[in-house]
């Protein structure tokens, strides 16, 4: 994750901070994305394009959703959408998609899916990868 560098956070968060998010998703965030969240909460990440997958190439992860913030609230955004359970929100694009860990079929390591709520066919959710890490591993620059 040192090759990333993340512009315009909304400043460090502590551990208790982080708890309390998980407990309301009743969830446990990955090691990799807790110890990202904890310096960079709500920061826009330099490079920022990744592929969803080999059709689908040039996609933005725009920002992590904050949890202090009012604008972009992990906890609000998650409310404000008609998100299918156990997917849950940590990171958007610039068009109103959002970045997703998937729980569905595992509660200690979540796959990484692109939830895509402006999509009118069935296939909303698109796997980007395995983990937090290797989406972090594969942001490029334009």
């Amino acid at each position: 994750m040192s090759r990333v560098t993340w512009l315009f956070t909304d400043g460090a968060i502590d551990e208790q901070v982080i708890i309390a998010v998980e407990n309301s998703f009743g969830v446990r965030f990955p090691d990799d994305y807790r110890e990202c969240i904890k310096k960079n909460n709500g920061g826009y990440p330099e490079p920022n394009i990744y592929d969803i997958n080999d059709d689908e190439g040039g996609a933005v992860f725009d920002c992590l959703l904050s949890f202090t913030s009012k604008d972009a609230n992990v906890e609000v955004v998650y409310e404000l959408t008609s998100l299918p359970e156990g997917i849950i929100p940590f990171a958007r694009d610039p068009f109103g998609g959002l970045i997703c860990f998937n729980y569905c079929d595992t509660k200690d390591s979540p796959s990484v899916v692109f939830y895509d709520q402006e999509s009118v066919n069935e296939d909303k959710i698109k796997l980007i990868c395995d983990s937090f890490s290797e989406l972090i591993e594969r942001l490029y620059s334009d």
